[in-house]
């Protein structure tokens, strides 16, 4: 069976619940995006759409990676090592923006971003389903429910 070109995956993290986060705290710890790229060939991430289903509004930064390495203690500062950071191969970092106008739904909002043309790759060694995985930092002072954010990733295959 062919390949498709371009296709999306949609993950779930597991949110820091029951209490705020503040800016620059860990939201979620890595979380596998399954199926992101050919085993051991690239990607284009080409778009990122959040559904905030706790209607915070607020933008959450992105850290994209071949190897699961946890940022730190969820709620906590990040505080990753330089190690850890290396050994996790870093893809990319990208800001989700807040929700505006569009995509607000009264209780949720529907944040878009387009034309993010970020090259992925999955690493061989750790995974044999062409996955990459992405971790959240919050970016201001919100209380969030553990399954508060869903992401829906698109691809385009190299």
């Amino acid at each position: 069976m062919a390949q498709r070109k371009y296709h999306t995956v949609t993950v779930t993290p597991v949110c820091k619940a029951g209490a705020a986060v503040d800016d620059a705290d860990v939201l979620f710890n890595p979380i596998k995006i399954p199926g992101a790229c050919p085993r051991d060939a690239a990607s284009l991430l080409k778009s990122i759409v959040m559904v905030d289903t706790d209607d915070h509004n607020i933008a959450v930064d992105l850290y994209f990676f071949q190897v699961s390495k946890d940022l730190g203690t969820l709620g906590d500062v990040i505080n990753i090592t330089d190690a850890n950071a290396l050994l996790a191969k870093p893809l990319g970092c990208v800001t989700m923006p807040a929700v505006s106008g569009l995509g607000d739904y009264v209780l949720g909002g529907i944040s878009t971003l387009a034309d993010v043309d970020l090259v992925v790759q999955s690493d061989g060694d750790d995974n044999d389903e062409g996955a990459i995985y992405v971790a959240g930092v919050a970016t201001g002072t919100k209380t969030y429910t553990a399954s508060g954010l869903v992401f829906t990733f698109g691809f385009e295959v190299l």
